[in-house]
């Protein structure tokens, strides 16, 4: 099964070199990886994963979502691939703004 590294890597502006060194590896077994030549080990698979912020479904090309997540416009797109690249803690601030934001939504406060 080929797994979706090479599409999160050039999401990322990575090259396989790049990567390889993120994951302590070689840029051969990335190339391997991405043409299907080989696969990583589940240590790796659990580290790409988590670089990459997406789970080891995604990973795998799976989605099993209960309720699919609708991406109708190219802003959509946008705003979901500069997601993945913030860092937990730059991801759990986000988070709280938007919460804030739709906190404040019912309420008919507005704070300018």
């Amino acid at each position: 099964m080929k797994l979706k590294i090479k599409e999160l890597r050039e999401e990322y502006g990575l090259t396989q070199k790049e990567l390889a060194q993120k994951l302590s590896n070689v840029q051969r077994n990335v190339s391997n990886w991405e043409n299907g030549a080989s696969e990583p080990d589940c240590e790796t698979i659990l580290k790409i994963a988590e670089l990459f912020g997406v789970s080891i479904d995604e990973l795998f090309g799976r989605s099993f979502s209960p309720e699919p997540v609708r991406l109708d416009t190219e802003s959509d797109y946008a705003l979901l691939r500069t997601l993945r690249k913030l860092t937990p803690a730059q991801k759990s601030a986000v988070k709280n703004l938007i919460d804030a934001f739709t906190d404040n939504a019912g309420s008919g406060v507005h704070n300018a």
